[in-house]
């Protein structure tokens, strides 16, 4: 295993490892960043009703004004649940939800904000139609920035009825907060094993956290591997991976490692780097070169690939084959990269931005997101997703009379085929599995396009997800 080549002992600064632990928030973007500051701060956003009926791409939205103007059908003792605590949040006039997120972190002010917009652009469309059956929705803002968590969670924990659509760099922090506490976490991501855990219902109750687009620690994500290697099979003999030297970060490398040797790959080089980058990553080129590598897979953070590619484009060396996970889908990326970064490829579940004049619920996130000034970025797509999946389980537990953080969670975790309205590809949120569907991208002159499948959204397969044989329950 990779880990058993790198040091852990090395103290790291988490100011300078935070972007590369979370692998779904370097996200493409495309607004201002709207950076807030401070920690919560709760808002309701009140608009004239929507019409009946009213979707977000294929999904229902669930939100309305109930079969009478103000009518509601459960109240703030939770439908009779003895445990108070069960109906936190809820009274006859609102609904407290939170999202938690880290903009307020200083070591990258504005970090992941675009979970923040999400969440405030779905609540206005939301309540514009009248909210959960009549209430609106008062969404509180948690900002963890990073050392927070644990406090943040807590302070939910006895304000609201459950956290939607966010995620937090310290969720190792979770079991000992929002779940012990028996709060509920429909989660845009989950960054941590600890968190994430392995697939399987009895995970995700455990857990009290359901994600809409899972990523089990047991699981790894291969149809980009196999699509790639039909158009570039010698390269898979010779697979180079680098990963920082940071707990977190081998752990995604171990992953990786036995993925790609499950699908036949031989790995011929392993090399880590510092978690802070590199002021000289020419010795790493002249390794890949030694080594013969092929195809490489860069375990770390955008901005780090483009100086390795920038490094490479003056030896005048580069792998037949950069694949990449989708955290790379990024315009930062590419800004950095520049010249280097052509022909490398990206994977990702999520329909493209640049496909939004063919998809409805991607057009329709841009167009909630930018009419609030917010910043359009992968990572609030599966926020948005996340807010759809809440609103569905709230409506259903509403409408029995039952709306509690118990009931949340079982609906919730009741959904075993999800796409957000069709913002990604399916998924199974009740068994915490993640998608089997891809599209690969490439960056040509400049920008991401699309180079497989040509012809469909996606391109699936019963063996694009490998089933993982290793202990990747925890990060340390």
């Amino acid at each position: 295993m990779i880990h058993a080549m790198a040091s852990r002992s090395r103290l790291v600064p988490l100011a300078a490892v935070v972007l590369l632990v979370l692998g779904a928030a370097a996200c493409s973007s495309r607004g201002e960043d709207a950076a807030q500051e401070g920690g919560g701060s709760a808002t309701t956003t009140s608009a004239p009703s929507g019409a009946d009926g009213e979707t977000f791409g294929t999904q229902p939205s669930h939100c309305s004004e109930g079969d009478e103007a103000g009518d509601t059908t459960t109240t703030a003792a939770g439908g009779g649940s003895e445990d108070a605590s069960q109906s936190t949040g809820v009274s006859d006039d609102a609904i407290a939800i939170g999202t938690i997120s880290d903009p307020g972190f200083t070591g990258q002010p504005g970090l992941n904000q675009e979970l923040f917009d999400a969440g405030q652009a779905f609540v206005e469309w939301c309540n514009s139609q009248g909210g959960i059956n009549g209430r609106p929705i008062e969404l509180t803002e948690y900002d963890a920035a990073v050392f927070d968590y644990a406090a943040k969670v807590t302070e939910a924990c006895g304000e609201v009825l459950a956290l939607v659509g966010g995620g937090g760099a310290q969720d190792t922090e979770w079991s000992s907060t929002g779940q012990e506490c028996g709060l509920v976490d429909i989660a845009a991501y989950a960054a941590t094993p600890e968190k994430g855990g392995p697939a399987g219902q009895e995970s995700v109750l455990e857990r009290r956290t359901v994600q809409p687009a899972p990523n089990p620690q047991d699981r790894f994500p291969v149809g980009d591997i196999r699509l790639l290697a039909e158009e570039h099979p010698g390269a898979l003999d010779h697979v180079g991976i680098m990963y920082a030297d940071f707990g977190t970060l081998i752990t995604i490398a171990d992953r990786t490692a036995e993925a790609y040797e499950q699908v036949g790959a031989t790995i011929v080089s392993e090399q880590s780097y510092n978690v802070t980058g590199e002021a000289n990553w020419a010795p790493f080129v002249q390794n890949l070169k030694d080594d013969g590598v092929e195809w490489l897979n860069f375990v770390g953070d955008g901005t780090f690939l483009a100086q390795l590619q920038q490094a490479m484009a003056e030896a005048d060396y580069s792998p037949e084959v950069i694949a990449q996970d989708a955290n790379f889908y990024d315009q930062g990326y590419l800004d950095a990269a520049g010249d280097a970064a052509e022909g490398t490829f990206v994977r990702s579940s999520f329909v493209p931005f640049e496909e939004a004049d063919q998809n409805p619920a991607v057009q329709q996130y841009i167009d909630l997101v930018e009419g609030i000034d917010g910043e359009v970025a992968l990572l609030g797509a599966q926020s948005m997703s996340a807010w759809l999946l809440f609103t569905q389980a709230a409506d259903a537990c509403d409408d029995a009379g039952t709306l509690t953080r118990d009931c949340l969670l079982e609906e919730a975790a009741s959904v075993t085929e999800w796409d957000g309205g069709g913002l990604h590809a399916p998924t199974n949120p009740s068994e915490n599995e993640s998608a089997s569907c891809i599209i690969v991208m490439q960056v040509q002159d400049g920008t991401f396009v699309r180079s497989q499948p040509q012809d469909e959204t996606f391109a699936c397969g019963d063996d694009y997800v490998a089933q993982l044989e290793g202990d990747f329950t925890s990060s340390d």
